[in-house]
């Protein structure tokens, strides 16, 4: 089964998914889409997709939980991926800087440092491709295990403001299917609480579900429904496998308290 991921070649998340490829013995090959919408749109019963869910320094990637309250995808693997940059020029003195909108987070204190207007692009690729292309003098962070030309300068070889900076992706299927639990495995699981049924002690109601039956969660985070102020999807991942009892019993009571949408249950990374 192909995989589609974020290119163009040399993205982090190309890596992620040769690691993937790698590490679970698959015969993927891989295809590569221009941006994260188009990589969730391709994901089919005969393609899978991997996208970047959560960075150690950032968090999450905000447009794809987004597109996971409104995608019938299922979540079947994650990978976590060290991630480092450099910021490369074509002159000593750059007038501006060409920096992937996640890049430029995670390499903030670096920017201000040298305090030039930033200017966005699709992909750290392509924050390369702009910068041999342009005749001013600029700069552009970049993967620091890209080889750039002999041309350009490299101006800080450690870009990022954390040192062991990783990224966790997730390998997204069309599929429904859970894997079938396996003892003596770490198990994660991941679902979307839809806000459909607003009340007050909806949060609280919803977390002791997991609390009462000493099921700890991951990671939570809330994203706006776009409808009005105060209204919020929760993203929650949490460890155990949706095939354990007591973990079972809490998505039957989640799901009478509000409207789920259940992401699967995956081998945590």
């Amino acid at each position: 089964m192909d995989i589609v991921t974020l290119g163009p070649a040399g993205t982090f998340s190309e890596l992620a998914a040769q690691d993937l490829i790698k590490n679970k013995g698959l015969t993927s090959s891989i295809s590569l889409a221009d941006d994260l919408f188009s990589v969730i749109e391709q994901v089919t019963p005969g393609t899978l997709g991997l996208v970047p869910i959560e960075n150690l320094s950032e968090g999450f990637v905000s447009p794809v939980v987004d597109h996971l309250v409104r995608h019938p995808l299922q979540i079947i693997a994650e990978t976590k991926l060290p991630v480092a940059f450099k910021i490369v020029a074509n002159h000593d003195s750059p007038e501006h800087l060409w920096a992937q909108f996640v890049a430029a987070g995670q390499c903030r204190q670096c920017i201000q440092s040298m305090s030039l207007p930033v200017i966005h692009t699709n992909s750290n690729s392509d924050s390369l491709y702009k910068l041999l292309r342009c005749k001013s003098p600029a700069a552009a962070i970049v993967p620091a295990h890209i080889d750039c030309p002999t041309s350009l300068k490299v101006l800080h070889k450690t870009a990022a403001d954390i040192e062991h900076n990783e990224t966790r992706f997730i390998l997204l299927s069309a599929s429904q299917a859970n894997a079938n639990y396996e003892a003596n495995i770490d198990w994660k699981s991941s679902v979307i609480l839809v806000d459909d049924n607003d009340h007050p002690g909806l949060l609280v109601d919803s977390l002791s579900v997991f609390a009462s039956r000493g099921i700890n969660l991951t990671s939570i985070v809330s994203r706006p429904t776009g409808g009005k102020f105060g209204q919020y999807h929760f993203f929650i991942d949490f460890d155990g496998h949706s095939e354990q009892p007591h973990v079972k019993q809490a998505l039957e009571q989640l799901a009478k308290l509000n409207q789920i949408r259940w992401l699967g249950s995956y081998k945590a990374a």
